[in-house]
């Protein structure tokens, strides 16, 4: 019987990763809902830890200008829109060596959500760098679909993505798992929440590695 792929994104992000995945049972419920805020995020130069960043500064009028992203999925969104951006190729650790090693004398706003982590706006200014928080929405949670929910609890072969500790710790919170339950964590941080149940983690933390350890599991199941 063919598992289940339960994927808990936001969206549009979910709906996103579920594309690579045709001909596979999928379940979107998201554990998050992105809610836009009010800000002011004037600098000359930007970091996106998220797409979600990218999509908030086009909101907030934000269309140019150099930023240093995460990844290269976050890095392509925000070339899309406009900006002249690199990418760190991996993780926020990653992210604040390369902004450290180009040591930018301008402003810089990290563009994010209310919940992050890395603290990296206050780790460049203890640098010397010159950069704020701009707070563009906030991760509201919300519970699990009653059909996601009955498939977790159940007794099927269930494939869960876990993209951040926060979505894990929201997941694990609310549900009880079945016994066969596998969780592709995007860092051994995240997969630090599920010890005691089978948990892959994804070879580098990215979208792209994530998607290939979900291939990977679901074929073998």
């Amino acid at each position: 019987m063919q598992p289940t792929l339960i994927i808990t994104r936001p969206l549009p992000d979910g709906v996103i990763f579920a594309a690579a995945f045709e001909g596979i049972n999928v379940l979107l419920s998201p554990l998050q809902r992105i809610d836009e805020v009010d800000a002011d995020c004037a600098a000359k130069g930007f970091i996106f830890t998220s797409n979600n960043g990218v999509v908030q500064a086009g909101r907030l009028g934000l269309i140019s200008g150099f930023a240093w992203c995460v990844g290269d999925r976050t890095a392509q969104a925000a070339r899309t829109s406009g900006f002249d951006a690199i990418s760190a190729h991996g993780d926020v650790e990653d992210l604040l060596k390369l902004i450290l090693a180009d040591s930018p004398i301008f402003p810089l706003a990290h563009i994010r959500g209310r919940n992050t982590r890395g603290d990296l706006a206050p780790r460049l200014r203890a640098a010397g760098i010159n950069c704020v928080d701009c707070i563009a929405y906030v991760q509201t949670p919300i519970p699990m679909t009653s059909e996601a929910l009955q498939v977790i609890e159940g007794v099927g072969s269930v494939v869960i993505p876990l993209f951040s500790l926060r979505s894990a710790t929201l997941l694990r919170d609310q549900v009880s798992f079945g016994p066969n339950i596998t969780f592709i964590a995007i860092s051994p941080t995240v997969a630090s929440v599920l010890s005691g149940h089978k948990v892959i983690v994804a070879e580098r933390p990215d979208g792209l590695a994530m998607v290939a350890a979900t291939k990977r599991v679901v074929a073998t199941l």
